[in-house]
Parts: C-alpha cells; sequence; structure tokens
C-alpha cells in the first residue's frame, strides 16, 4: 500500500514541479534546452537528493517514466505559456501544490524503507525543497524556502502530522490528504495572505 501510494505521489508530484520549473525558466526567457533542464532538475532533483541518501537507486533511474513524464509536463507547459498568460501568483501554487505531494511521498518511501519517523519526515522535506532549491539557484533568485512566507515549516507540519495519525493507527490515505491539506494551506496562506515566520527579533537593521 505505502508503495503505490508513494508512487501516486510521485507521479503528480513531479508533473507539477515540472511545470513550476518551466514557468521560472519562462521568466528568464530560456530556450526549450534551458526549460528542460530546470524543469527537470525541480521535479527529479530531490527525489534523487533522497534516493541516494537512503541507498537506492534513484526512480527516474529505476523507472524512466518518471523521466518521461517530466519532460511531458514540461514541453505541455511551455507550449501552453506561449498562448496563454498565466499569473504570477500560479507558480506559488504550482510549487505548493508540489511541495504537498513530493513531501508526503518522500515521508511514505523512507517508512517503507524502516527509516526512524523523525528521518522519514527529514527526507520528505528533503524530497519536496530540495529541488526547488537547485532551480533558484540556476536561475539567479533567492530559494523560495529562504524567502519570508511559511514554506519549508509547512512540509514539516505536514509531514509530522502524517506520521502521527499513522502512529495513531489512523487509515493511510487520511493520514496521506490531512498531511498534505496542512501542507498546502500553510503555503497558500502565506502565498495569498502574507503567513510567515517572525524575523529577527531585534527587528531593526543595524547602521553602517
Amino acid at each position: 500500500m505505502i508503495a503505490s501510494l508513494s508512487a501516486f505521489l510521485d507521479f503528480f508530484g513531479i508533473a507539477v514541479f515540472a511545470a513550476s520549473g518551466t514557468l521560472t525558466a519562462c521568466q528568464k526567457r530560456l530556450d526549450i534546452f534551458g526549460v528542460l533542464v530546470i524543469a527537470l532538475i525541480t521535479c527529479l532533483g530531490g527525489g534523487t537528493l533522497r534516493d541516494v541518501i537512503l541507498g537506492v537507486d534513484p526512480i527516474w533511474i529505476a523507472d524512466s517514466r518518471y523521466l518521461w513524464l517530466g519532460m511531458m509536463a514540461a514541453i505541455s507547459t511551455f507550449i501552453v505559456q506561449r498562448f496563454v498568460r498565466l499569473p504570477l501568483k500560479l507558480l506559488d501554487v504550482f510549487d505548493g501544490i508540489g511541495l504537498a505531494f513530493f513531501t508526503l511521498a518522500g515521508v511514505q518511501k523512507a517508512l517503507g524503507l524502516g527509516m526512524d519517523p523523525e528521518i522519514a519526515v527529514l527526507m520528505g522535506l528533503m524530497t519536496g525543497v530540495a529541488g526547488g532549491i537547485m532551480r533558484d539557484v540556476l536561475c539567479n533568485d533567492i530559494p523560495l524556502i529562504f524567502h519570508r512566507e511559511i514554506y519549508a515549516t509547512a512540509a514539516i507540519s505536514g509531514g509530522l502530522l502524517f506520521t502521527v495519525l499513522l502512529h495513531l493507527g489512523q487509515p493511510e490515505t487520511l493520514s496521506m490528504l490531512a498531511g498534505m491539506a496542512v501542507i498546502i494551506g500553510l503555503r497558500l496562506l502565506g502565498i495569498f495572505f502574507g503567513l510567515a515566520l517572525p524575523r529577527w527579533l531585534l527587528g531593526r537593521p543595524m547602521k553602517s
């Protein structure tokens, strides 16, 4: 059951993160090759890093369908955005959905390999944020994880809720949906209402 749910989340997460990477690359006016590179790094980078740490073959090497899905999602998004002006907020929304899918997929995979819950949550966080960090660094942007809006905290909260509900004996599907709802909900609150962690408590910048 865990394996099938992980595959489901991986497939959808790859499609959504590939679209997110494509939109970022298009904003930077990259050509189709650049778009594909950024999209694939976005959608496969986090899972690849997770799998290397866990000592298993990266998902796109073990199953090339993941690679093809990422490329098809990237090309489809590239074509659509050429004819339809997509709202800038759509990039953040796509990224938030991908964060939810990938975080839960990472937690599930780690649990399925017998990792402790706290390690599984960290693997989920890595799966959800590492690809986006690579994307933003390559596109010369400050990674979203370092922005003031809730991001990594959302992934950790959803991953923790998922593992706690499983520990309490709740059905896996219900636990998964609850964790995803927390991640997406917190991200949307950050995107549209500015929900954020506090900045440096002293508040005032130092004078030169």
